[in-house]
């Protein structure tokens, strides 16, 4: 019988690698900061320790926080500043920090750069007049409610331009296309950047007039997908500890688990190591927490963002460490309704079209005109469904599905952003093979999507659409497109009021259907900061020697949806604030630019899962699951990172184990790691499955 391991059991353990590990380091430890026996455990975050402002305990045993004093530690480590959290924040006020002429410690919970998306984007200042960049700060606050913090949209408006091109610089992206890619096989496979000038409007319930004003948008998409924003943020980490290699160095699979704070100021981290021992990270300037969101804390977001709790999770290991950590040097958390961001732009294409939608019972729900943007905040007042893929408890079920139906009929209808021709549709069929895909398309193979989150169908009849799409309901099904059909007819949505050049019938076989799965992608809000990323405690002081960049602070946003007015915001913001940080903490006095290590201060897992020296190539591997029948794998490796993974054969409990392969892929992928959560129920699978990888990644580390 399988068991269930917790969120909370495994970030304390299985996250953080595997046992019989061996030591690295130097012989011998400063006396003076070892108290106890060399890795003797503090107490848990169940000990005496006060809990710092609203917080629960239940949101530091969610995380790798530690409350009670660390006091005992195998190693050592002094620079100048201590980055914490290698993503899309993290690696720009890294290698900027470096730049400067700082000794940099970066500390990584993953064993490689860990970031999504695709694009991030910035204001050029050359491309734009001051009144223009003002409208668009006074356009950013509207789509916020009015909440955000006025100096922290100038701050990104005035700096992005230069920070998304430092970072695209530094990847050698700029001026690549397809035909043109980089020396690492990316380019810019699309370009949404624009002229906010003139009478803006999203065409639905948002306008806005920039008159003869003008902000410029610079929001190139760099990959494609598989690959994402974390391909290369890699790769121009590791260069940059090259580069400044007397300088600089990163420590991954050591997550920050606690500050060290004297009288008031920050004066370093706690970093933890795979094998439950702890180093003392000195900063003789400050400390840059970017670690993410929370959103795979459940007691935090069910604190500061219910409205996401039931919904299924798209990053990993997103615990909330650097917001916890924060507030316990007085950060304090943004006191008012947390911004979210969920979308589903890997199903299918067309998402922003007013088709028919349904949700998994086979029932209308709404006026389809409400909106990508907001569909999540509508799918509240739905069903859990527990058909489908990529669960984070498939026991429980989730949120946030639904399907767009339409006919072969809608390349002739009126479109509300762009109609699709079925031939570009079928990359994203499940059910056409990449060989016949090929096939039928001049021998261009499928590219730009995630294989494992493709769920566009196409039957011939309704019934079978509705057997494709997993509808739990046929019979309401038939009836809801009878009765939108009739309503069609009538040129009247007597049901939701959704004009009627929205309203096309659904007749013409054969049939199409996107089953959306809304997932959370990012949570916004934080603690406070100013433009300089300081953190402030609750007099709105900086606290001397912490900043927060990223989806770590507040402030920013305010409403409760992520505004899309304009594509890379979120990521060009981590990119803005990350630099922003960095220049700042820079600028401070004392610093040495040398780093100090003594003791040990790494540790090597055993498993090649975590390793990362793979050669490329198409691996296979085999794993025991479940009831004893084989798990095989294939393990791409592209570039010395896992690219795909696909499971050629298995025989998991198709409820379970099956409906769980697919997030195990995805949270490898994203890792690089086979150190990964359990979802609930499919603990023996998720062994059996890391085992095929871990055979496969053998195979490429030979």
């Amino acid at each position: 019988m399988s068991t269930t391991i917790s969120r909370r059991d495994f970030f304390k353990t299985a996250a953080l690698g595997a046992a019989g590990i061996g030591l690295i380091g130097l012989t011998g430890c400063d006396t003076s900061v070892v108290n106890e026996t060399p890795g003797a455990d503090p107490t848990s975050p169940e000990g005496s320790a006060a809990l710092p402002g609203p917080f629960t305990l239940e949101e530091f045993k969610d995380s790798l926080v530690q409350l009670d004093p660390i006091t005992s530690f195998v190693g050592e480590v002094t620079v100048d500043i201590v980055v914490v959290g290698a993503g899309a924040a993290g690696v720009p006020a890294a290698v900027t920090a470096a730049e400067e002429g700082n000794s940099v410690a970066v500390l990584q919970k993953q064993s490689t750069v860990v970031s999504q998306g695709n694009c991030g984007s910035g204001l050029i200042i050359d491309k734009s007049d001051t009144e223009g960049l003002l409208r668009y700060v006074q356009q950013t606050n509207s789509l916020n409610s009015w909440r955000s913090d006025p100096e922290l949209l100038k701050a990104y408006v005035m700096h992005s331009g230069e920070a998304v091109q430092w970072v695209y610089d530094r990847a050698r992206l700029t001026g690549t296309s397809a035909g043109k890619p980089n020396d690492k096989g990316l380019f810019a496979y699309l370009d949404t950047s624009q002229d906010f000038t003139g009478e803006w409007t999203d065409h639905r319930y948002s306008k806005f007039d920039y008159g003869t004003a003008k902000a410029h948008m610079y929001a190139p998409w760099m990959g494609p997908k598989p690959n994402n924003i974390g391909t290369y943020l890699s790769y121009v980490l590791d260069e940059a500890a090259q580069q400044y290699s007397d300088r600089m160095k990163i420590y991954y699979s050591t997550p920050g688990v606690q500050l060290i704070v004297d009288a008031g100021r920050v004066k370093g981290v706690v970093g933890k190591l795979a094998d439950g021992t702890y180093v003392k990270f000195n900063a003789n300037k400050a400390v840059i927490l970017a670690t993410g969101d929370y959103q795979n804390n459940p007691a935090m977001v069910k604190h500061w963002c219910p409205d996401v709790e039931n919904f299924d999770k798209k990053q990993f290991q997103k615990t909330g460490d650097g917001h916890l950590m924060a507030v316990t040097a007085g950060a304090v958390m943004e006191k008012l309704g947390h911004t979210k961001m969920l979308h589903d732009f890997d199903a299918g294409l067309m998402y922003e079209e007013p088709f028919l939608s349904v949700n998994m019972k086979g029932k209308r729900f709404c006026n389809e005109f409400i909106g990508f943007v907001y569909m999540n905040d509508i799918m509240l007042h739905q069903d859990m469904y527990k058909g489908g893929k990529n669960y984070d408890d498939p026991e429980k079920g989730s949120l946030g599905w639904y399907c767009q139906i339409y006919d072969s009929d809608y390349m002739s209808h009126e479109a509300f952003e762009s109609l699709v021709p079925p031939a570009v549709m079928e990359k994203y069929m499940p059910e056409i093979t990449d060989e016949h895909y090929a096939a039928s398309h001049n021998g261009t193979a499928r590219t730009g999507v995630f294989p494992h989150l493709i769920d566009t169908w196409r039957a011939d009849t309704l019934d079978e659409l509705a057997d494709k799409l997993g509808i739990e309901d046929k019979q309401a099904f038939l009836a809801t497109i009878e009765r939108y059909n009739t309503l069609c007819t009538k040129g009247a949505d007597e049901d939701f009021g959704k004009d009627k050049k929205w309203m096309n019938a659904i007749k013409k076989p054969p049939f199409y259907g996107i089953r959306r799965h809304l997932r959370v992608s990012a949570l916004c809000s934080g603690v406070y900061i100013n433009a300089n990323g300081q953190t402030l405690d609750e007099n709105k002081m900086p606290i001397e020697g912490l900043y927060c960049a990223g989806n770590l602070g507040g402030q920013f946003y305010g409403a409760a949806d992520y505004p899309f007015h304009a594509t890379g915001l979120s990521i060009g913001r981590c990119f803005t604030f990350g630099r922003l940080a960095a220049k700042h903490a820079a600028s401070l006095s004392g610093g040495s630019g040398k780093i100090a290590e003594s003791g040990t201060t790494a540790v090597a897992a055993s498993s090649v899962g975590s390793s990362g020296n793979w050669k490329d190539g198409t691996y296979q591997g085999k794993g025991s699951g479940v009831f004893g029948d084989d798990i095989k794998v294939s393990v791409t490796i592209a570039g010395g990172k896992i690219t795909a993974i696909t499971v050629d054969e298995q025989k998991e409990t198709e409820t379970i184990g099956g409906v769980a392969l697919p997030t195990y892929i995805e949270a490898v992928i994203a890792n690089q790691s086979t150190g990964i959560d359990a979802v609930s129920g499919a603990t023996m699978t998720l062994k059996g499955f890391t085992d095929a990888v871990n055979d496969a990644l053998a195979k490429a580390s030979a």
